[in-house]
């Protein structure tokens, strides 16, 4: 894995707004500050191969992380984002406005599931001090 260095001022202007398919959805103040907290917090990684079809590609787990899959195969399907946006799939030659709807689009739901569950904690938790893993 590679990790990506992403520009928090690119990133900024990707929360502005959220296009939809031909939509325009205009973001609250709320969303979109939790968007750019998490924009600066969250570490990309580029995934350059994987071994399973894009269907059956499983994230690392850790919230503040979003993954970068590289689709090589014509049968990954198109560029996407995860329903939980801690992945985006990309075909080459992605265009850069694309590129930037894909970084807006997983923030935005990383937003959206954050705000439905407030007292989720945003780091993995790690395991405590007698727990069963340790038994």
């Amino acid at each position: 894995m590679k990790t990506l260095v992403v520009t928090l001022a690119m990133l900024m202007a990707c929360s502005a707004s959220l296009s939809a398919k031909d939509e325009q959805v205009v973001l609250s103040d709320e969303v979109r500050a939790l968007m750019v907290q998490l924009m600066t917090d969250t570490k990309v990684n580029a995934v350059t191969e994987i071994e399973v079809p894009a269907v059956d590609y499983q994230s690392d787990g850790d919230p503040m992380t979003l993954e970068i899959v590289m689709l090589s195969k014509q049968s990954d399907g198109p560029s996407r984002v995860s329903d939980d946006g801690e992945i985006i799939f990309m075909r080459p030659k992605t265009k850069s406005k694309e590129q930037q709807t894909l970084f807006t689009t997983a923030f935005y739901r990383k937003a959206q599931l954050k705000l439905a569950e407030p007292n989720k904690p945003l780091q993995p938790t790690a395991p405590t001090s007698g727990s069963s893993a340790e038994q």
